[in-house]
């Protein structure tokens, strides 16, 4: 015993020193073990799911307290699956699976209850349709908590990080009732979840017009109304068009079958001679008739090229016209082309203007002082002239041009042929009227106008804008 005592009294000092060099080393090792668990997470994530699943499927199978109930609803509509599970209390863990373009995410909300020490697991699945199909990796990362008893005073968390090929391009985000949300991000891409949503069909609407008068005013309808139910998506129709019909090549521009007009709402310009927005800017909810002579080429002048398209002369016209041209210029000039010649077109409207009750209304006409500042005008910048000149009023015209062996009067034809005769022109000087506005909008090349072309204060003066803006172009020159 005494020899016991004196080894143990040698050995005391040593014995507390390897006793703390123990606790280190197992400490230590205690440590080294942890990581080296959390090391094998990281590097073989995809193992460690499906070992965590396997646990899972694990409990659910040997557990007898576990109870399931379920739900499904149609992922076409964008709903959800939910399923609700009760289990008895074990590590939870979130785990993400991606099979086939389905992204399946699980979210385990673990909730300890004190006096049953049951935790609710709720899970979410969500349907992704792929837009684009370029391999994108997604990294997915989940919080686990393990489960532990109420009376410890931490909770341990670890983080695992999981990676998956998929196809599609996905942002989502997943938020169950009462569960962690889990966002799986790609940059600058977008997630679709398909519905399935009937389109609705739009009512077809018309812009519809009756034409009357002379066929200036016949032109300016139908070139008016083309243009507003272009511009509004809308279908023409219209009816008393036969003196256009027999003038231009106009078919497809518009329907004939007035019926569709049967509920049409009428909208009317409040006066002539501007472009005034209840008429440009037509709803398309509804069919409309569109009322007034429509007399300003911004109606139409965004759509001009199909509206010079249907209204190009019948053959049957331009032929007579053309003819009309060259007999005329073979009378004056034997044995000359025509072609290199210059050609000026003018057109001067008297007739009804000089009536009592026009002159009254606001109408001018040109005075000859007029015509000669025209010509004035066009010999200094163009050679080897030729004029054409059309008229109502041949005595007047006659008296003016009086000794101008280079001035051609045209004989007094059917209205369309002489405008189409005026069409074949190079320049133009007009006077007033739609008759001359088209013949001069046909030639498309220098045209001059008379600047005052209404009495200043009168009725008709008053129902053009200031400048004239809505009814003259811009580049035409006012005299």
């Amino acid at each position: 015993m005494a020899l016991t005592r004196t080894i143990i009294e040698i050995f005391k000092p040593l014995l507390s020193k390897f006793t703390f060099v123990l606790i280190v080393v197992v400490v230590m090792t205690g440590l080294l073990v942890f990581q080296s668990r959390i090391d094998l997470t990281q590097m073989y994530p995809s193992r460690f799911t499906v070992i965590m699943q396997q646990r899972f499927n694990h409990s659910i199978k040997d557990d007898p307290k576990l109870t399931t109930t379920k739900g499904n609803n149609s992922h076409e509509t964008g709903n959800s699956e939910k399923s609700k599970t009760t289990i008895s209390p074990r590590r939870a863990s979130t785990i993400t699976i991606v099979k086939g373009g389905l992204t399946k995410v699980v979210i385990a909300n673990s909730t300890i209850n004190k006096l049953t020490s049951k935790i609710t697991m709720t899970t979410t699945t969500t349907k992704v349709t792929p837009i684009v199909t370029p391999n994108v990796t997604i990294i997915v990362t989940s919080s686990t908590k393990p489960i532990v008893p109420t009376t410890m005073a931490k909770t341990m968390t670890s983080s695992i990080t999981t990676t998956y090929k998929v196809t599609p391009n996905l942002t989502s985000n997943v938020k169950p009732t009462n569960g962690t949300i889990v966002t799986s991000t790609v940059p600058n891409v977008a997630s679709s979840v398909r519905t399935s949503t009937p389109a609705k069909v739009k009512k077809k609407t018309y812009v519809c017009k009756q034409i009357g008068a002379r066929l200036g005013n016949q032109m300016y309808m139908f070139a008016t109304s083309y243009g507003t139910a272009r511009r509004n998506n809308m279908t023409l129709v219209m009816k008393n068009d036969a003196t256009l019909r027999a003038t231009f090549n106009i078919e497809g521009a518009y329907n004939t079958n007035w019926t569709l007009c049967k509920d049409a709402t009428t909208i009317s310009e409040p006066s002539c001679c501007r472009a005034w927005p209840n008429i440009y800017n037509v709803s398309n909810e509804k069919t409309v008739i569109l009322g007034g002579y429509l007399q300003s080429y911004k109606y139409f002048d965004d759509h001009r090229d199909e509206v010079r398209k249907y209204l190009t002369f019948r053959n049957n016209v331009l032929n007579e016209a053309n003819n009309k041209l060259t007999d005329l210029f073979k009378k004056r000039y034997p044995g000359q082309n025509k072609e290199k010649r210059t050609l000026i077109g003018v057109h001067i409207r008297r007739g009804d203007y000089l009536s009592s009750n026009s002159i009254k209304f606001g109408y001018v006409t040109a005075p000859k002082e007029y015509i000669f500042r025209a010509q004035k005008y066009m010999e200094t910048k163009y050679s080897n002239i030729t004029y054409f000149v059309c008229s109502n009023d041949l005595a007047w015209t006659n008296d003016v041009f009086k000794g101008q062996t280079d001035a051609i009067i045209v004989p007094i034809g059917p209205a369309h042929v002489d405008l189409a005769l005026l069409s074949l022109m190079d320049h133009m000087i007009m006077t007033v009227g739609t008759y001359g506005f088209w013949a001069s909008w046909f030639v498309n090349g220098t045209t001059i106008y008379l600047k005052d072309f209404t009495k200043p204060g009168s009725n008709f003066g008053n129902q053009f804008d200031k400048d004239h803006l809505d009814t003259i172009p811009p580049s035409w020159i006012g005299l």
